[in-house]
C-alpha cells in the first residue's frame, strides 16, 4: 500500500463525489451526494479545496478529509467538515495519515484552533481524533419537533423585551456572544448559509439574548423547517428563562403550521434552552461531540 496525500483542487469534480459517497458509504446517517449537492455544501460551509484533502493508493482514491479555514475575531480556526474512508480501506491507518496531515497543513496556516464533530456513536472516529490531540469541549445535540408550537410558547408579547432582527455579524460583536459554538454554529457560517438573527433587548434598550437560525423553503415556497444554532443569554440574568422563552418564541412561534423545527448542533452544555424544548416536546434524532486542538 502506497498512499499519496493530494489536495482536492487537484481532483476532477466526479473525484470528489465518488470519494465523498464511497468515504461515507455504511455511515450512520446518509449523506449521499450529487454532484450540485456536494458542489452547494463546499459553498455554503466554506470548504476549502486547495486546503482539503485526498489519500491515494496506487492513483485510486481512497480517502478524503475536507477542511475550512477562516479568521474569527482575533483567531485563526480550521474545521474538518467531514473525513471518510472507503469500506474496504478501513483500519489500516489512512485515517490517521489524512489527520496528521491536516494538522500540519494547519500548522503551516498559522492556525490557532482546530475543530470538528463526530456522532457520540462513532467510538473508533472519536478515538482516532483524540489520538491525534483533538480534546471533548462539549457535548451537542440535534432536537426536533414537527407539530405546531402554540400550545408551549405565549402568543402575547413579552412586555419587558423587545426582539429585533440584525445581521447575523452584528451578534458576533456581543460581549457574550458564544465564540467557542461548533463551527457550523459560528456567525460567519450562519451568515454564509443566508440565515438569521435575531436580538434581545430590555426595556431600556441593554442587549440581553440572542438567536442564530435558519429557515428553509421547498422549491415552491412553502417554509420546510427551521433549524436553531445558538440561543444565549446574557451571563447573571435572573429573568433568563423568560429571555429564552421569548427568543423561542420568535425563532419557532413565528410561522404556523405543520413544518420541521430543530436544532442543529446545539450545544448540550446550555441545559436551559435543552430543558425547555425537551419540556416542549422536542425529541433527540442525533447526538455529536464537539472536539477541538489547539495547534
Amino acid at each position: 500500500m502506497m498512499i499519496e496525500i493530494k489536495h482536492l483542487d487537484s481532483c476532477s469534480f466526479q473525484t470528489a463525489v465518488e470519494i465523498w459517497n464511497r468515504g461515507f458509504q455504511g455511515y450512520a446517517v446518509d449523506l449521499t451526494q450529487t454532484l450540485d449537492s456536494l458542489l452547494a455544501r463546499i459553498i455554503s460551509h466554506g470548504i476549502s479545496p486547495a486546503d482539503s484533502l485526498v489519500a491515494f493508493d496506487a492513483n485510486e482514491p481512497v480517502g478524503f478529509l475536507l477542511n475550512a479555514l477562516r479568521v474569527s475575531g482575533d483567531s485563526r480556526l480550521a474545521w474538518n467538515g467531514g473525513t471518510g474512508i472507503v469500506p474496504e480501506m478501513r483500519g489500516k491507518g489512512i485515517g490517521k495519515r489524512l489527520v496528521e496531515a491536516a494538522i500540519d497543513l494547519y500548522t503551516r496556516n498559522s492556525v490557532d484552533r482546530a475543530t470538528l464533530e463526530a456522532l457520540t456513536t462513532n467510538e473508533s472516529a472519536i478515538k482516532l481524533y483524540s489520538s491525534c490531540g483533538y480534546e471533548v469541549v462539549d457535548e451537542l445535540t440535534f432536537l426536533q419537533r414537527d407539530d405546531p408550537v402554540d400550545d408551549w410558547v405565549t402568543t402575547s408579547p413579552f412586555e419587558s423585551y423587545k426582539a429585533v432582527e440584525v445581521a447575523p455579524a452584528v451578534i458576533g460583536q456581543l460581549s457574550f456572544y458564544y465564540k467557542l459554538s461548533p463551527y457550523q454554529a459560528l456567525w460567519e457560517s450562519v451568515a454564509l448559509a443566508c440565515g438569521e438573527a435575531v436580538l434581545i433587548h430590555d426595556t431600556i434598550g441593554t442587549p440581553v439574548g440572542y438567536a442564530l437560525f435558519k429557515r428553509k423553503f421547498t422549491g415552491e415556497g412553502k417554509l420546510e423547517s427551521i433549524e436553531l444554532f445558538q440561543c444565549e443569554v446574557a451571563p447573571s440574568r435572573v429573568d433568563a428563562g423568560e429571555i429564552v422563552l421569548f427568543m423561542l418564541q420568535n425563532v419557532f412561534g413565528a410561522a404556523s403550521g405543520k413544518f420541521r423545527r430543530r436544532t442543529f448542533n446545539l450545544r448540550k452544555s446550555n441545559q436551559l434552552v435543552v430543558d425547555v424544548l425537551r419540556g416542549a416536546g422536542f425529541t433527540t434524532f442525533i447526538e455529536q461531540v464537539h472536539m477541538m486542538r489547539k495547534v
